[in-house]
């Protein structure tokens, strides 16, 4: 089970005493924003992107749907058909078979981990913007060995199958045998990512159900990201025009710079490690992240992802990034549980050896 722990008193503080600030009078020449109102500006006269800010749990895919092909946005029609939809399915609370050895693995409903239900507020058939066709350009030759020997690397397994291959003899009984979610190779348990809290999913804002808090000070801005059982991280990201580290200095989650480019904050991050992976793309990701106040409750937020040893093209998707109630002033850490997911597997492998009359 996951416990949710409130974040650290210190960055409650700064981010209360960074409020108190932008309560001050908006200077004067504030641009506009979405709805002709002015775009909140802080007294030293940056965009105001101060708050808790989330893209919900949203049902919009990545890539854009084959029948939706040439079609940028939906109808207001095909937008409540796929909500009412969505509301209508089980989702996780179509639980598996008590009693099965995937019974642990099936035992988080929709209370525990929600789930989307809506199509992002723009309508958009996809979060991807550029290429038009929506969808992620074509991996080089590169990428595809690297796609092709991960794939081998990590071969899925069910628990049944995992049971037929232990009581056949054709695999050695071991604390973790499978893994059952991830795939089969565990000889590291670095490779376990659901299972070892190996942190927040890239890029950034994009998971569905994230939170993220943003604290701003004349020249950086802090930004603490939650992403539910994969853990949290914070990022300091400076706006000096400072260059990045040096090429081999690596970083887990990259090294961020920005810049303002009008009301838009642009954040670069190079200089991730080998253990990077999104979308295929590793420590050759580049990732250019816009922020844009589009309205009381808006933010604009478009990624380019561009690593030429793994694409044969940048492209771009874009997501809408809703304030949440401030009101409590909290977000939550939902703190990961390591080896959770290898208990399906442990026991799987116990029982296996007590129907054998053995024990480890």
């Amino acid at each position: 089970m996951r416990a949710r722990l409130l974040i650290t008193f210190g960055v409650l503080a700064i981010a209360g005493a960074a409020v108190l600030s932008s309560l001050r009078p908006v200077p004067l020449g504030a641009q506009a924003s979405e709805g002709g109102a002015a775009t909140p500006r802080l007294p030293w006269g940056d965009p105001d992107l101060q708050g808790i800010w989330s893209p919900g749990y949203y049902l919009t895919p990545m890539e854009r749907p084959d029948k939706f092909q040439g079609r940028e946005f939906l109808s207001d029609e095909e937008v409540a058909q796929l909500e009412s939809q969505a509301n209508a399915a089980p989702g996780r609370n179509a639980r598996l078979e008590r009693g099965t050895t995937a019974d642990v693995e099936g035992a988080y409903n929709d209370a525990f981990t929600g789930r989307g239900k809506k199509v992002v507020r723009t309508k958009r058939s996809s979060l991807i913007i550029d290429p038009k066709d929506g969808k992620i350009p074509p991996l080089t030759p590169e990428a595809e060995k690297r796609s092709e020997e991960s794939r081998l690397a990590r071969r899925l397994a069910t628990p049944a199958e995992l049971v037929q291959e232990l009581e056949s003899g054709n695999r050695k009984a071991t604390p973790y045998p499978v893994d059952v979610t991830m795939g089969g190779k565990t000889d590291n348990p670095e490779d376990r990512p659901a299972d070892r809290c190996s942190g927040v999913t890239l890029p950034f804002m994009g998971t569905s159900g994230s939170y993220s808090r943003f604290v701003q000070t004349p020249g950086l801005i802090t930004i603490y990201h939650e992403d539910g059982h994969r853990g949290g991280i914070y990022r300091h990201i400076p706006l000096d025009n400072r260059p990045h580290l040096p090429s081999h200095i690596r970083q887990w989650r990259g090294h961020s710079v920005g810049r303002w480019e009008g009301d838009t904050l642009v954040v670069d991050t190079t200089n991730f490690t080998n253990r990077t992976d999104f979308q295929g793309s590793r420590d050759g990701l580049h990732l250019i992240e816009r922020y844009t106040r589009k309205g009381p409750d808006f933010i604009e937020y478009r990624v380019t992802i561009d690593d030429p040893a793994t694409f044969t093209a940048p492209w771009t998707f874009e997501l809408p990034l809703s304030k949440a109630d401030e009101k409590a002033n909290q977000i939550f850490e939902a703190a990961c549980h390591e080896g959770n997911y290898a208990m399906t597997t442990i026991l799987a492998g116990a029982r296996v050896l007590e129907k054998q009359g053995r024990s480890r």
